[in-house]
């Protein structure tokens, strides 16, 4: 079942674009340097390779606060990122020590004299000039070319955390994929089957609609739902048991959906502490979620929420209580105590969640739901299907 959004991608590029702009301006920042590929993506577009790219910076961007952005890509991507982008387009001159070995510093040099270069144009090598993060050697080279950088992740990623029309569509659309693929992975969920076995089937069923990757691998059962963050093993499941998940999962054009369930495999009846953890996951996360609104800061509902959770469950609860969503898990996060600053606004994509499980326990469970901020009640993008016999 393909993406039903007709998506013009140079449409969401400019869109992400004018808001990375904005927030550029609003902190006296012309010009930020950024490698991370959520970023990149974010000002220019999409690039092949993600996953490698996530630890190894083969691509990267000068975007401007009042000037059209700069993209250098490999020179086996050009051609694909000209079918992506209409701005400036690139070679890179490679610096990993994969690619350069002994030579990563002086070829890191060569590459960003090339952006020293753009900003001296412009008569901004002497402002401060943003940057999020890259290889060592890309920061020795910039300081040797006498550019002070600063720090632009928070720029950044608070400009992602609101999304643009067109980001919302998709954000919608891979929901509604990761639906369909729960469903059809429930009429697999059988005893005898390895959580190795069953995490393929779920992440087959994304990937043949699109999906790019999963930030994790977070599938387990029976007694390995306690304690929380235990990924698919060997294990067999059996009869009873529950098995908890939580997708990670980036879909089509770079957009998370971040959800968790946690069903009862076979027929036999769920024990008493399973059936106890569930309700208290399930409850708090749809009890949270009204409190999402516009304008409620991110202290507010820490301070709020954080007593909600049962008590026999608060020593192995799940570090937030809800996050943002983009191309990753990603600013804002709410958490217990130690409080960010920030207020929600309409436009943010949150996932709101909860694991319960005693410690010492047999089992736990693990439940998230995926909403949009609005300036009314939230809008809630995911509609897997609970699990009734726990409720």
């Amino acid at each position: 079942m393909p993406l039903i959004v007709a998506l013009d991608v140079r449409a969401l590029g400019a869109g992400r674009l004018a808001r990375a702009q904005e927030a550029l301006r609003a902190h006296e920042l012309a010009a930020a340097v950024v490698f991370d590929p959520a970023n990149v993506r974010y000002v220019t577009c999409d690039g092949s390779y993600l996953v490698a790219n996530l630890h190894c910076s083969y691509r990267w961007a000068l975007v401007f606060a009042e000037h059209d952005p700069i993209l250098w890509e490999p020179a086996e991507s050009l051609g694909l990122a000209r079918t992506r982008f209409d701005g400036e387009v690139r070679p890179t001159t490679s610096f990993t020590f994969f690619g350069s070995g002994g030579h990563s510093a002086e070829h890191a040099r060569q590459a960003m004299a090339e952006v020293h270069d753009e900003l001296r144009a412009r008569g901004l090598h002497r402002a401060p000039v943003g940057i999020d993060r890259a290889e060592a050697v890309v920061f020795f080279a910039l300081a040797d070319l006498g550019l002070r950088l600063v720090d632009a992740v928070p720029v950044l990623e608070v400009a992602r955390s609101v999304k643009t029309d067109l980001e919302l569509a998709v954000h919608r659309e891979n929901a509604r994929l990761v639906d369909v693929a729960v469903r059809r992975w429930l009429e697999d969920l059988a005893p005898g089957r390895t959580e190795c076995e069953l995490w393929a089937r779920l992440v087959a069923e994304t990937f043949a609609t699109g999906a790019l990757h999963s930030e994790s691998r977070l599938l387990s059962s029976g007694p390995r739902t306690n304690p929380w963050m235990q990924e698919a093993s060997d294990r067999v499941v059996e009869d009873g048991d529950p098995v908890a998940f939580d997708t990670d999962l980036v879909g089509p054009h770079g957009y998370l959906t971040d959800v968790s369930r946690t069903y009862l495999c076979g027929d036999a009846a769920p024990s008493a502490e399973l059936r106890d953890a569930y309700r208290a996951a399930h409850g708090f996360v749809h009890e949270a979620i009204p409190e999402f609104r516009a304008g409620r800061t991110f202290a507010e509902l820490g301070e709020q929420l954080g007593p909600r959770i049962p008590p026999e469950y608060r020593a192995q609860r799940y570090p937030f209580l809800a996050h943002g969503c983009g191309a990753t898990d990603e600013y804002p996060a709410i958490v217990v105590d130690g409080h960010h600053a920030g207020v929600l606004a309409p436009g943010m994509v949150i996932s709101v969640e909860a694991y319960t499980g005693r410690v010492g326990g047999h089992v736990g469970a693990k439940y998230e739901e995926q909403i949009v901020v609005t300036d009314g009640a939230p809008e809630h993008l995911s509609h897997a299907p609970v699990e009734s016999r726990l409720l």
